[in-house]
């Protein structure tokens, strides 16, 4: 009702311009297609599916920028340009909101600012310490193990079968930059431990490197996608997103017993509109990219599910989704707060206790 008022006030207003000075309505409204905002995105398949939904929007013009290495990586230029960072609009998810809110960066996002906010679960919402809201979801995704069915020579059932001398150079293990290290704490939690208590992920970890199981460290998310479809590697720990674009058969290890040790994490990913820029415009690209028509048509793109609740959910996307029954038994919900501050430790206990294996 908002947006359909809205859209009818500036209509009116341009055309009662173009009366007055001889300008045509078409003129007045490409007069208005001038605001441009510059947004960092993720690589590969989110990037086109956003340019997509970009491009029918004509009154915000957006000037893509790719996030390199991991999510945290654009902290630090952020941190090192403030306030004045050249981004209006940037993605993110829990980690990214934590640094965000702490940092104080973000415009605070409202209902008058962002109308299809109303559509997204409450609970997805993260508040910096003046209960200010700092992200905009669009995907709910979930992490876990998984493997190409057709390239890997049986069926693993347990975590200690990545250990197996038949997986030689078929696991795509994630660096401790990608995802907060959850796929380490995927294997503490196995081990007895949790995301406090990493020692056994670090035993076990490596065991693997010396394995020569790994046959690819990755650093970003495409490296995951590329090295899986490529057939380098076929067991591999992500998102839904890297897995079922590609058309391979993947078998899906995000709800097995717990005695197996595979468990998976649910995150949420979305927009921060960051102080400072054309945060009118920043806003309102945000608002367009989460109606239900665009979040359905980008999460199908992507492989993931749509935090807008009024958004349809593809049928290769459902095995992602879980009950309420299923969250209690197979996800474990970690403190992504706790995962942020330890980011830099574990990626430099990483290259000195397990790359030198690898």
């Amino acid at each position: 009702m908002f947006e359909l008022s809205r859209r009818n006030f500036l209509m009116s207003a341009a055309s009662l311009a173009a009366v007055g000075t001889g300008v045509s309505l078409a003129g007045a409204i490409r007069a208005r297609a001038a605001e441009t905002i510059t947004a960092v995105e993720w690589g590969g398949s989110y990037m086109e599916a956003m340019k997509k939904i970009a491009a029918k929007l004509p009154e915000v013009n957006v000037n893509w920028q790719a996030h390199t290495g991991g999510s945290m990586t654009i902290m630090t230029k952020i941190k090192a340009t403030w306030p004045n960072t050249g981004i209006d609009i940037l993605t993110g998810w829990d980690q990214s909101w934590q640094t965000i809110a702490l940092e104080g960066w973000a415009e605070p996002v409202t209902l008058e600012k962002v109308p299809n906010l109303a559509d997204i679960p409450q609970k997805l919402l993260v508040k910096d310490v003046a209960g200010n809201v700092v992200n905009i979801p669009r995907t709910v995704t979930s992490l876990f193990w998984s493997y190409h069915v057709d390239t890997t020579p049986f069926q693993i059932a347990r975590i200690d079968d990545l250990l197996d001398s038949r997986l030689k150079g078929k696991i795509c293990f994630p660096a401790p930059t990608i995802g907060s290290n959850v796929q380490m704490v995927s294997i503490a939690l196995a081990k007895g431990g949790d995301e406090r208590n990493m020692e056994p992920a670090w035993d076990f970890m490596k065991k693997l490197a010396r394995s020569g199981n790994i046959g690819r460290v990755a650093n970003s998310d495409v490296d995951i996608t590329n090295s899986i479809t490529s057939g380098e590697t076929s067991i591999t720990f992500a998102s839904m997103s890297h897995l079922l674009r590609s058309g391979f058969k993947f078998r899906l290890l995000n709800k097995m017993e717990p005695e197996t040790g595979f468990r998976a994490f649910v995150l949420q990913e979305g927009w921060c509109v960051l102080k400072g820029g054309n945060t009118d415009a920043a806003f309102k690209f945000a608002n367009f990219a989460i109606n239900p028509e665009n979040n359905a048509e980008f999460n199908s793109e992507v492989g993931a599910v749509p935090a807008n609740v009024k958004a349809k959910v593809s049928d290769e996307i459902k095995p992602a989704t879980y009950s309420a029954e299923e969250m209690d038994r197979y996800v474990y919900i970690a403190d992504w707060a706790y995962l942020s501050s330890q980011t830099d430790a574990w990626l430099k206990r990483w290259e000195q206790e397990i790359t030198p294996l690898l």
